[in-house]
């Protein structure tokens, strides 16, 4: 029998079954995103800083993600986001930057009031709603430049 490699067991709930994250998980998952750029470790303590909380909220919080399989414990006492994560970070980031371009182009919102109210929708934006959204904002067939089709073809893109 050739030498089989065990299974590698990871704490991801396949992206079928998985849950949208909440207002404030979404929070932390984009703040893990921009914090750990290049799969860099995130301590609790960044977390604290940049998001304005305190420790005990911290914790729960990444203790309550890493049980859910977006983030996961590092060697190094940081946390790092998971493959599930690191989607929905990205879902996140491209979901906010269309409802952003939404308020910005089509309706009559402040630029000062355009973050706050993305803030709040974000997390309630199906991804029909998302797409609907995207081609009310950016006419014509253009994709926007976080779009699927921009993201497939940027991955495609040698740098």
């Amino acid at each position: 029998m050739p030498d089989e490699q065990p299974a590698v067991v990871v704490n991801e709930t396949p992206i079928e079954q998985r849950r949208i994250p909440s207002q404030g998980e979404a929070r932390y998952l984009e703040a893990i995103a921009t914090l750990g750029r290049g799969g860099q470790p995130v301590s609790g303590a960044a977390l604290a800083r940049t998001l304005d909380v305190s420790a005990p909220t911290v914790h729960e919080m990444v203790r309550r993600l890493a049980r859910d399989g977006f983030i996961e414990r590092t060697t190094d006492r940081g946390w790092r986001l998971t493959r599930a994560g690191h989607h929905e970070a990205t879902a996140l980031r491209r979901r906010r930057h269309v409802v952003e371009q939404f308020l910005r182009t089509v309706l009559p919102i402040s630029s000062d009031e355009i973050a706050s109210e993305a803030e709040l929708l974000v997390t309630a934006v199906s991804p029909r709603l998302e797409e609907l959204l995207r081609q009310a904002s950016w006419p014509g067939e253009r994709p926007c430049d976080t779009s699927p089709l921009a993201d497939h073809v940027q991955r495609l893109t040698p740098r």
